[in-house]
């Protein structure tokens, strides 16, 4: 079982670290999992207990799902009378949050980075 979940954690890293390099816009995750199908279609050797571990995931992956459903169906009315405003603040909000986070990562960046030779003159 732990060389499985390790076949599966290398190959998100994997995934990772080639959309990271190559700046694409496909997340890492779905990139490591194309190349372990590409591997695993191609006839490399898997662990046994691949099978029962993707099995494991997926028998419970519809958990996480679920209070997300049950809290839009739950507020149907609201979200009919209100859907268009409760968008705009969502996209709005996430828009502010990224710009916050950007401006903050680029003050911290520039206070920690090292002085450039024009800096030290």
């Amino acid at each position: 079982m732990i060389q499985a979940l390790c076949l599966l954690i290398f190959a998100q890293l994997a995934g990772t670290l080639l959309a990271d390099a190559f700046v694409l816009p496909v997340p890492g995750p779905v990139i490591g999992l194309l190349m372990l199908l590409i591997w695993l279609l191609s006839g490399g050797r898997s662990p046994a207990d691949l099978h029962i571990l993707s099995d494991g995931f997926i028998r419970y992956l519809p958990i996480l799902f679920v209070p997300a459903a049950v809290g839009c169906v739950q507020y149907l009315d609201l979200l009919s009378n209100f859907g268009i405003v409760l968008f705009t603040i969502i996209i709005v909000s996430t828009i502010a949050g990224l710009l916050v986070a950007a401006f903050v990562f680029s003050f911290v960046a520039a206070k920690l980075s090292p002085p450039t030779q024009d800096e030290q003159r």
